[in-house]
Order: C-alpha cells, then structure tokens, then sequence
C-alpha cells in the first residue's frame, strides 16, 4: 500500500523534458558543451562545425541551461501537425 501511494508522488512529480537546439560559443565548445551538461542538458548530437547541439532538458532547467557558461542561445524545438486528410481544414 505504501509503495503504490510513493508511486503515483512519484508519476505526478515528474518533471517534463523538453527537446532544445543549442548554441554554443565555437571558440570554447567543448567547455560549454560541458557547461550545458552540468546545467541538465543531455546531448543527443553535437554539430561542432556550427557551434551547435540538440538534446532534451528538464523543462524547469531551461534558465539554468541559458545561462551556462559558453552557451548562446537555447530554443525549443517546435513541432506542427498537420490536420487529418479527412478534416474540414484540408
């Protein structure tokens, strides 16, 4: 009993990641890629040649994630959909 009740604390705590493009200063990537890591960031590729990363962030990490060492610009990925080709808006 008690553990179920931890459970659901735990189902509705948790915090929501969001996906985020990330640019960094090209004369110290390496050091901000670190410096966005320490602030919640987890990487899933790094674009070196641009000065850029993607990943995901807790979503209340975001102010942290801004204002890391090295990093420029955060923004969140934008994603649209499309309505169903049955729907009245096509």
């Amino acid at each position: 009993m008690n553990s179920a009740s931890s459970d659901s604390r735990d189902a509705g705590s948790e915090v929501r990641k969001v996906r985020v493009i990330v640019a960094l200063d090209p004369d110290r990537f390496d050091a901000a890629v670190a410096a966005a890591r320490n602030a919640g960031l987890t990487v899933e590729s790094e674009m070196r040649e641009i000065g850029t990363v993607v990943g995901t962030v807790p979503e209340n990490a975001l102010a942290a994630l801004a204002a890391a060492d090295g990093v420029e610009e955060v923004e969140q990925e934008r994603t649209y959909r499309l309505p169903d080709p049955g729907s009245p808006m096509q």
